[in-house]
């Protein structure tokens, strides 16, 4: 079956990588959540997409110039319409470890993006694995990145977690280390994901927003794709099931 990845939540609906939105992805049936990390100043996992705060908060500079104290004084709904920004005023920007809390509660896939393709973030390798292995709950773990140093440590440190290789146009770098990184799946984007240099190989695409390439995907029963609407693509895949 195609999993269904609610790309930083319930991107389309709600402010993204947000605890309003992640949940919106679990009450619409979601299979998986995609969700991204970087640290703060005081080394802190955050869960936020960009490497500044400033289009998605009422704040302004590099997330690594923050405390986590400084960053959860900003509201994190700045990228979202406008016209209902009001509904989500008080929405911060969570940790890693806040999210695990809530999410544990889920049988979801937790995809994990390590944002470390800009900066190196050293240590944030150690610091997700631990949470994840502290606060798991009923969840399951991959872990993915554009960084394939990011994920050559990750795989130092621990043998059996599953990783993926996110990546843009050129997908060669990342099929030239997908046996030494054991890699479960690549993750390019949905424009090329029919590359020959992908034959045979298990591809959760990124993004798929429209129903004509969430039928597709479903027909070519790809391993999986992220979605701003996972509301939509679990109701497409209802329909086709019945």
């Amino acid at each position: 079956m195609t999993e269904i990845f609610a790309h930083r939540g319930s991107k389309g609906l709600y402010p993204e990588n947000t605890m309003p939105s992640f949940l919106a992805a679990v009450k619409a049936g979601a299979d998986g959540i995609e969700l991204d990390v970087q640290l703060t100043k005081d080394g802190i996992p955050v869960v936020i997409h960009d490497e500044t705060v400033n289009r998605t908060t009422n704040g302004s500079g590099l997330v690594k110039d923050f405390t986590l104290r400084e960053l959860q004084k900003l509201d994190a709904h700045q990228g979202y319409k406008k016209h209902l920004r009001a509904l989500f005023k008080k929405t911060k920007i969570p940790t890693l470890e806040e999210v695990l809390v809530v999410l544990g509660r889920y049988p979801l896939i937790l995809n994990i993006e390590l944002k470390t393709d800009a900066y190196d973030y050293p240590g944030i390798e150690e610091k997700v694995l631990e949470l994840c292995e502290k606060w798991a709950g009923r969840l399951t773990f991959l872990f993915c990145s554009f960084n394939l140093e990011t994920l050559a440590r990750l795989r130092a440190l621990d043998d059996t977690i599953k990783l993926s290789a996110i990546t843009k146009l050129d997908v060669e770098e990342a099929m030239a280390q997908f046996a030494s990184l054991q890699l479960d799946s690549i993750n390019p984007p949905y424009t090329i994901r029919n590359q020959e240099a992908l034959a045979n190989v298990a591809t959760r695409c990124w993004t798929a927003n429209k129903v004509s390439q969430m039928e597709t995907l479903f027909d070519e029963n790809v391993r999986g794709f992220m979605t701003d609407f996972p509301e939509k693509a679990v109701e497409i895949r209802r329909g086709r099931n019945k």
